[in-house]
């Protein structure tokens, strides 16, 4: 806590970058220095149009359930600042940046797109997050914010899952949690929960499947809804007329062998079916990336 307010009442001291690695409507995430270790800053974002209630509830929720996942693939949080009118998120920072920026060519300078070996890599240490979120603790926890953009890279390319202020914890004994209002990215948000807002571990599972389909056609699905198209119905149009090389990014074609994209599209369709029940667990979702044995 000491350290967050050192960083906030000390930036010219310790200096806070202008230029954001994560910029989005609600949230921004500022490179910092504290203790000579580089840092990543979450404030309020220059265009929140949320309420200032619901900023602090987003914020505090991120540290709440933060406080609970200890997980090597998860952004480690360092300590928040609790004396300004919206709370100051200090974690770990990621000079890779996140992988929607290597996708999409956003935020950063991409110089060599993510090979094929290294986007199924990632998806596979991304499942081991979520599987631990849903299936490592008495109480589930679902992240309903699961997009390319809220998985970071270290230097290594290792990924690491962030963005938990939308996340929700299922009570004991119970099979879903139901919400008042949609949450999420959209683009990448469960159409069930969509209509019923309950939410459950498959919202997750949906919402993956999502990026799946993102690293196989390294198409961005919220723009593709901005311009009245869905990348999930493509990507099941192209299964259904077994066509799916035609949309399927230049990278992985190259660098893939078509038996083993095909299994990863497999595994993608069977994620993003409408209903809940018919999509995998995570757990079932990430005993299967292991098992292609790509890496």
């Amino acid at each position: 806590m000491e350290k967050a307010r050192q960083v906030f009442k000390a930036k010219d001291e310790y200096f806070i970058r202008n230029g954001a690695i994560l910029l989005e409507k609600q949230i921004s995430c500022n490179q910092g220095i504290l203790d000579d270790r580089q840092v990543a800053i979450k404030v309020k974002g220059p265009l929140n149009l949320w309420s200032i209630e619901k900023t602090i509830d987003f914020f505090l929720n991120e540290v709440t359930i933060k406080q609970l996942i200890s997980h090597k693939n998860v952004v480690r949080l360092y300590g928040c600042c609790l004396e300004t009118e919206i709370p100051i998120l200090v974690s770990e920072f990621y000079p890779k940046g996140t992988v929607f920026s290597h996708l999409h060519g956003q935020g950063i300078e991409v110089t060599c797109p993510i090979s094929w070996l290294d986007r199924v890599r990632i998806a596979t240490e991304t499942s081991y997050a979520l599987c631990f979120m849903h299936c490592g603790r008495s109480r589930p926890i679902v992240h309903l914010d699961v997009k390319s953009s809220s998985i970071l890279l270290n230097e290594s390319f290792t990924a690491k899952l962030a963005n938990f202020g939308s996340a929700v914890s299922i009570a004991p004994g119970e099979d879903y949690f139901q919400g008042i209002s949609v949450e999420g990215t959209f683009g990448y948000i469960d159409p069930e929960y969509q209509e019923t807002l309950r939410v459950t571990e498959k919202c997750d599972v949906y919402s993956f499947g999502v990026v799946l389909v993102e690293f196989l056609t390294g198409r961005n699905p919220s723009v593709m809804l901005r311009r009245c198209t869905n990348l999930v119905d493509d990507f099941a149009f192209s299964m259904e007329k077994n066509c799916i090389l035609q949309i399927v990014d230049d990278v992985v074609q190259s660098q893939g062998s078509n038996e083993d994209i095909q299994a990863f599209a497999e595994l993608a369709m069977r994620c993003i079916k409408k209903k809940g029940y018919e999509r995998p667990t995570m757990r079932e979702v990430t005993l299967e990336l292991r098992r292609y044995n790509i890496l």
